[in-house]
């Protein structure tokens, strides 16, 4: 379990604030998982936490006790820890420094994301994901070697965007800040996550999946996409009760899942992923297309796990190894 500091309350709540301060716990964890779901084997890495924009479904709200950004100053530590790990470690290795903030929101404040860039950029067999809904990535030309690192983008429909995602970008200039990443030399991802079933949510959706091409004209670039439909922790529904706001998340089939947290009735999830993979195939068949936290039962009924035939984690990483341009030995 990370470890949370204590925020002075003048702060806490404040999205906008950005607080230094020093990270007592470990910067690097696995990608937790769940027992009966897959899990992607991503790894970790914690420079900060808190996002200055606000996402009405974020899960963050349920699970920091705080929610200002935390900018960590012992950068020196994360580095330690990382290099002492990396030496014992073989095969490839995908970071990620998405999962309690967003990666590029507050970088012309923190820097977080090229120091990042630039502690990993010697590791032959790494290679490192940022992920954002922001369009936060003209400083990141400063970055020496762009193609170990991966700009990832969080999409939605326009609806849900417009809806749900206060202060982040639109659908189109995340879009455009793709295309821009890849004409720097960047890899780029796309997650969908969470997907919402709502009215008209199929023909919106894959309406997504064809702005991206209409983008994107160099798809060999896009390192994966990621599908999950929308789940929560059972706390983030009285929390927006309390706030008046957003109960509609809830107005569907749910259920408790095995992780705990409240999902959509599996044959809703199923046509969400099955709509997607239709639509992604018709534009880029080899696109590297993935579940989070689904079990196999899901990826079985979906359509999806023909393309896992050695398992989730063998198939992203062997996905980053043609990105890295390693050889089988290596990987």
């Amino acid at each position: 379990m990370i470890e949370f500091p204590q925020i002075d309350e003048s702060v806490s709540s404040d999205r906008s604030a950005i607080v230094p301060l020093k990270n007592k716990g470990e910067f690097w964890k696995p990608c937790p998982g769940t027992q009966g779901y897959l899990c992607c084997g991503y790894q970790i890495l914690t420079p900060s936490t808190g996002c200055g924009m606000y996402c009405k479904y974020c899960i963050l709200q349920a699970y920091l006790p705080y929610q200002c950004q935390i900018h960590y100053q012992n950068f020196d530590d994360l580095e330690l820890e990382v290099k002492t790990k990396l030496a014992l470690k073989k095969g490839v290795i995908r970071f990620g420094t998405g999962e309690f903030g967003d990666s590029l929101y507050s970088e012309k404040e923190t820097g977080a994301a090229r120091k990042v860039a630039a502690l990993l950029e010697p590791y032959e067999n790494v290679i490192v994901e940022f992920k954002t809904k922001s369009t936060n990535i003209d400083i990141l030309k400063e970055i020496k070697n762009p193609a170990k690192v991966i700009i990832g983008f969080s999409l939605n429909t326009p609806v849900m965007i417009q809806e749900m995602e206060t202060k982040t970008a639109s659908l189109e200039e995340r879009l455009l800040a793709a295309k821009k990443c890849i004409d720097m030399g960047f890899f780029v991802a796309f997650h969908f996550d969470p997907m919402f079933v709502y009215p008209d949510w199929e023909v919106q959706y894959r309406a997504v999946v064809q702005k991206i091409f209409d983008y994107i004209k160099s798809p060999e670039k896009i390192a994966w996409v990621s599908l999950g439909g929308f789940r929560t922790m059972p706390a983030l529904k009285n929390i927006l009760k309390e706030k008046k706001m957003h109960l509609s998340l809830f107005a569907g089939e749910m259920i408790t899942g095995i992780d705990g947290k409240l999902r959509y009735f599996r044959p809703l999830r199923v046509k969400l992923y099955q709509a997607m993979a239709d639509e992604f195939e018709k534009f880029y068949p080899p696109v590297t297309l993935y579940l989070c936290m689904e079990s196999p039962e899901v990826w079985n009924e979906s359509g999806l796990s023909k393309r896992i035939p050695n398992g989730l984690v063998k198939y992203l990483d062997d996905r980053a190894s043609e990105m890295l341009n390693l050889n089988s030995s290596t990987s």
